[in-house]
């Protein structure tokens, strides 16, 4: 029986495999050295520390920590670290470094081979049946492999950044949240007293009333003071109860955790009134927005690289092919060339949408800049202002109101002024003190997006780093 046998293979076969071993031997899947850079810049620029739960020694650490620090009062630190330890949330933003690993694993291994068996006559029994074998490598692909590394350690670069930026503002969000709650409480406990002051005001009233020393429309006004104070103590709790359940969400809490105990004020914010130095200068210089905007031009770069010579480099195949019609001929041997030119498509196209990209990226850069050197400016003018009002209410307008209402108590214990003037100043102590709550808690909002800045991260919605990757690069496709 004759038989024909086809061998097809492309050149340098074997050190094809060498490199397969070689590429797919050295990189590791593990995202653990990227989770550690990621944690050193959070822990540099928050002063907390993250965790990646995977049920390691450390992770079981970090709930301990977690479990000791709701065991004590809760302050604006424990709080923003059991929040970057124990939100879901967050820990689902690590899997990107994951991703981005594993691209890049992926990046350098070559495409596997095409292994194809052909029976040739089978249904003709009185013929001899030949066999072909053949095996395909696609050895042009290992000439990209350098390039698409490039692309996805770019990438692997632009997945810490994000991750780390998605860290910073987290720990924002749940110290805003946590001085909104402390603000919300200290709020209650004015209405409060606010409640129980116009409370003892009616008894005293009503008194009054019996004896016939004051008038019915007095009676009427002192006790309508007292149903004010009952209703603005019911929205002061609403409030509250809100603020709590925000904080319980960041923090990731749920069950007995959620009985966390705290300060029931917000303390006066420590003696920073403003950032030293040139501010636009510092922001740029640590900004987040703007290294992932640079990463992005990197990656960008790396991918035009893959799209510009898979458009000048065709598709080839280089191979081998022996022959034999039968037992007794001598082999038939030589080299087999296929080549894919780049008659329809000359990547031209794609060569145009990779220089747009590039572009447009250039344009966010600078976009980016002119945005963190404003949002620079409105924070320091934030600092300044706020700390100008929360100074000037616990200095002057809160005794200055404390005094009206005294003066105006003597008066009316003398009778020598009427129930509304004294309700009036003791509305005017009331707004006084509420409007410095308000202005305490922004300057503590002033202070947290200041930090945040400093962080890397613009405040308050001005962060444009995008959600997603880079475009992957194109893949090239072998021509057989």
């Amino acid at each position: 029986m004759s038989r024909s046998i086809k061998i097809k293979k492309t050149a340098s076969t074997f050190v094809g495999a060498a490199l397969l071993m070689t590429l797919g031997g050295c990189a590791s899947l593990s995202p653990d050295m990227a989770f550690s850079d990621v944690a050193g810049m959070v822990e540099q620029r928050t002063g907390a520390q993250i965790s990646w739960d995977s049920g390691s020694e450390e992770d079981l650490e970090a709930r301990e920590l977690v479990s000791r620090l709701l065991k004590k009062p809760l302050t604006l630190r424990s709080a923003t670290q059991i929040a970057l330890l124990n939100n879901s949330g967050l820990q689902s933003t690590y899997t990107r470094l994951g991703i981005a690993q594993a691209e890049l694993v992926q990046a350098g291994l070559l495409k596997n081979p095409a292994f194809d068996i052909s029976v040739m006559n089978p249904l003709q029994s009185a013929l001899p049946v030949n066999l072909v074998y053949g095996v395909v490598f696609q050895f042009i692909d290992a000439l990209y492999i350098p390039l698409r590394r490039r692309v996805a350690a770019s990438k692997l670069d632009e997945a810490r950044i994000f991750v780390t930026a998605a860290v910073v503002d987290h720990a924002a969000r749940t110290q805003t949240a946590f001085v909104d709650y402390l603000a919300a409480r200290q709020m209650v406990g004015l209405f409060r007293q606010v409640e129980k002051s116009a409370r003892a005001s009616l008894e005293a009233a009503k008194a009054l009333r019996k004896a016939g020393n004051t008038t019915a429309l007095d009676f009427e006004t002192t006790q309508s003071l007292l149903t004010s104070a009952k209703l603005e103590l019911a929205a002061a709790e609403a409030m509250r109860l809100e603020a709590r359940e925000k904080v319980n969400k960041l923090l990731g809490l749920t069950g007995a955790q959620t009985r966390w105990r705290t300060a029931s004020r917000l303390p006066p914010v420590p003696g920073i009134r403003g950032p030293s130095g040139n501010i636009e200068r510092q922001a740029v210089e640590k900004s987040l927005d703007l290294e992932a905007a640079r990463l992005r031009l990197v990656t960008l770069a790396h991918q035009y690289g893959v799209t510009t010579a898979s458009a000048i480099i065709p598709d080839l195949e280089i191979g081998f092919e022996a022959e034999r019609d039968g037992p007794e001929k001598e082999w038939s041997r030589g080299p087999t060339i296929g080549i894919v030119p780049p008659l329809f498509d000359q990547g031209r196209a794609r060569r145009k949408v990779a220089e747009m990209k590039i572009r447009e990226a250039q344009d966010n850069y600078r976009d980016i800049a002119v945005r963190v050197r404003s949002s620079a400016r409105l924070v320091q003018a934030r600092l300044k202002m706020t700390h100008g009002q929360s100074h000037y209410y616990r200095k002057a307008v809160l005794p200055q109101a404390a005094k009206i209402l005294a003066a105006t108590q003597v008066n009316y214990n003398g009778m020598q002024t009427g129930v509304f003037r004294l309700l009036a100043a003791k509305r005017g102590q009331i707004r006084a003190g509420q409007r410095y709550i308000e202005a305490l808690q922004a300057e503590w909002v002033a202070r947290i997006q200041y930090q945040q800045l400093m962080a890397g991260r613009m405040p308050s919605g001005g962060s444009v780093m995008s959600a997603g990757s880079s475009d992957s690069a194109p893949e090239q496709t072998g021509g057989h």
